[in-house]
């Protein structure tokens, strides 16, 4: 395995990422990778949260002689521009400069790229493919054919029926702080949805905390299944039935939306950060969960996938 460090521009924004070939000489089939919300790096690590997808999922693939580019998002890690000011579009276009970064390289098979996405990058890849119809196919994990509205509703529900009536100190302690705060995490998402809609500028804050308004706006306005709609190329859909971020029925739903041949799996135990997790479902888990390796089906369902479309 051989991994070479890279640069490419989006636009006037230079990104850094890591190409990883399974040997020095050959030509590849390649797995471009593209990261769910947040600020993270290639390996779909930040400072809050280190998930290490992207890095185990590349060498996994290297192994079975799939190359990857996995890439530091704007504004994180070695890439520059502005995290904080990037709007979906944005991240939409930095992942088509990606794309064409790879159809210059000529260890590089062109005509077998695929996009993978994780969370918000399962929305993103199906965007970049309209674009670019060459595109071998799609992975998605932890993927929502929702909006970005209904997806975060979803999951601040369940984020809030699990403090309020699940058991232990830190939801105690979660119960006793919303109670002194009055804090109420629904009421709390509408008001940050309403003031995005109503105000032209790129951030605003809440209560102390930074909302990139732009990037929440373009999801707003944005139709995941519009998109999904007018996709043809074959599609590996991959969920957690532990998925509290997104609704794992919404793998199932791809099956019905896209053109094309779609290969849906929502499995048993799986959370939305790719780690199994036997009990119920918390992102107060994450912590603990997070000590685990990324679950050995999901990088078994993603190779699998990929030698039958090869």
């Amino acid at each position: 395995m051989i991994e070479n460090k890279i640069t490419f521009s989006s636009g006037d924004t230079q990104l850094a990422g890591t190409v990883c070939l399974p040997a020095d000489d050959g030509v590849f089939p390649c797995v471009l990778m593209i990261h769910g919300s947040g600020p993270f790096d290639r390996d779909e690590n930040n400072p809050h949260m280190k998930i290490e997808a992207f890095n185990t999922i590349a060498h996994h693939l290297a192994e079975k002689g799939i190359a990857s580019l996995r890439y530091d998002k704007r504004g994180c890690g070695k890439s520059g521009g502005s995290f904080d000011a990037a709007g979906f579009y944005d991240l939409v276009q930095d992942g088509m400069a990606a794309y064409r970064y790879l159809i210059t390289n000529n260890a590089i098979n062109k005509e077998k790229i695929f996009l993978l996405g994780h969370s918000e990058g399962s929305m993103i890849a199906p965007k970049i493919c309209l674009s670019y119809p060459d595109i071998a196919g799609l992975i998605l994990l932890g993927v929502p054919v929702k909006s970005l509205e209904d997806s975060l509703k979803y999951q601040t529900k369940l984020l809030k029926d699990d403090i309020e009536n699940g058991k232990g100190l830190a939801r105690l302690i979660n119960r006793i702080i919303w109670k002194i705060i009055r804090y109420d995490p629904i009421k709390a998402q509408q008001a940050i949805f309403e003031k995005a809609k109503n105000i032209d500028k790129d951030t605003f804050r809440y209560k102390g905390q930074k909302i990139n308004a732009r990037w929440l706006r373009e999801h707003l306005e944005y139709n995941p299944k519009y998109t999904m709609r007018n996709i043809s190329c074959p599609i590996l859909a991959l969920t957690g039935d532990k998925d509290i971020q997104v609704d794992p029925q919404d793998a199932a739903s791809i099956a019905e939306l896209a053109k094309g041949p779609v290969e849906y799996h929502i499995v048993s135990n799986l959370t939305h950060i790719l780690r199994p997790d036997d009990g119920p479902p918390s992102i107060l888990n994450y912590k603990k969960l997070l000590k685990q390796s990324v679950d050995q089906r999901v990088l078994e369902f993603i190779s699998s996938w990929l030698q039958k479309n090869i």
